[in-house]
């Protein structure tokens, strides 16, 4: 079995990789298809240093059940799944307070615990989601996006007709907008890049807005004068945080939302001058099963966001062109894998 790990910073290299079942509560799964995002790169090139290696990279994953500690009614060998990139430490207040959502410590796959670029994961039975026959492979893989879109929307108690100012129209931003369409609300998504906006708006999201000089003006037309009742700034945007404090109406809410942050600055004049709240989401944690339903119920459309599928021989030299590119801040698309050659 094989794995491609981060031996340090800026290194990656393949290695034999060796997991067994662990108990009649484990499942082995033949992963078949994983992403590689910027927020994988981020981690691979010191971003956050406090990251320890080695540590195998991959947060986003689907695969075939394997191998059962036991015989399941819900799983049996070849289901195919969706693997959970998030478990809670079981250890914490809130954990052993029946609040698993509000845990201190989540393990994270690819961050603070391996992650999903290797040929086989043994998980815990209640990590692994199966997948219904609708819920297509390059669908699934963004099932994580979805979840922790749902986060954003619970978090900020998002209400039928609210405008909501999405800065970022990235595939996250993209699909937030379309979730928030679905709940009846009112996003306006803002971005730099006219063509992620031309994508978006092909992907049935109408308000979009150059986040430009104009933009602080279009959004108090587009809202009647009221500004934004919450505002999400996706922390790998690229984006002026500045921006997202200043589309806040009075007394509103500001949510920071990723799975990794860079350096933000957070412009608390302009928060404490309009009495607004911050809140940051950083995981689609518990939301797994909402997230596989509406895929297939096709509330969200994918369809200009499907990526090309690579070889898995490739991944290295893949990685390392996208790292080359995240030094320079220039733009790159996530990498859809064939894990199975």
């Amino acid at each position: 079995m094989i794995a491609w790990r981060l031996s340090d910073f800026g290194k990656i290299e393949k290695t034999d990789n060796r997991e067994a079942l662990e108990g009649i509560d484990s499942v082995k799964v033949r992963i078949t298809r994983a992403l590689i995002t910027e927020d994988d790169i981020a981690i691979a090139c010191g971003e956050d240093k406090t990251i320890k290696r080695p540590i195998i990279l991959g947060r986003m994953a689907v695969g075939q059940v394997s191998e059962l500690g036991q015989d399941s009614g819900f799983l049996e060998k070849g289901t195919r799944v969706f693997l959970s990139p998030v478990k809670q430490c079981g250890k914490c207040y809130h954990c052993t307070n029946d609040n698993p959502e509000d845990c201190y410590d989540f393990r994270i796959a690819g961050k603070n615990v391996n992650g999903f670029l290797k040929d086989f994961a043994v998980l815990n039975t209640s990590d692994v989601y199966s997948l219904p026959a609708s819920v297509k492979d390059e669908d699934a893989i963004y099932i994580e996006y979805i979840a922790l879109a749902l986060s954003v929307i619970d978090k900020l108690k998002v209400e039928k007709g609210q405008h909501v100012a999405v800065m970022g129209a990235n595939v996250f931003g993209s699909i937030l907008s379309q979730l928030l369409i679905y709940y009846q609300a009112v996003p306006i998504l803002l971005d730099e890049d006219e063509s992620k906006l031309r994508l978006a708006k092909k992907s049935g999201i109408y308000y979009t807005v150059n986040a430009n000089a104009k933009a602080e003006k279009e959004v108090c037309t587009l809202t009647g004068g009221r500004m934004a009742s919450k505002v999400v700034f996706v922390t790998r945007s690229g984006l002026n945080s500045e921006l997202a404090y200043k589309l806040a109406a009075p007394s509103s809410t500001v949510a920071y939302a990723g799975f990794t942050y860079p350096n933000l600055k957070t412009p608390v004049n302009v928060a404490m001058s309009k009495q607004l709240s911050t809140v940051c989401v950083t995981n689609g944690y518990g939301n797994y099963l909402t997230a596989i339903n509406l895929l297939a119920n096709k509330a969200i459309d994918l369809s200009n966001y499907a990526l090309p599928i690579t070889k898995m021989d490739n991944i290295i030299s893949n990685v390392e062109e996208m790292s080359n590119a995240f030094k320079k801040k220039e733009s790159f698309s996530n990498l859809y894998i064939n894990m199975l050659g």
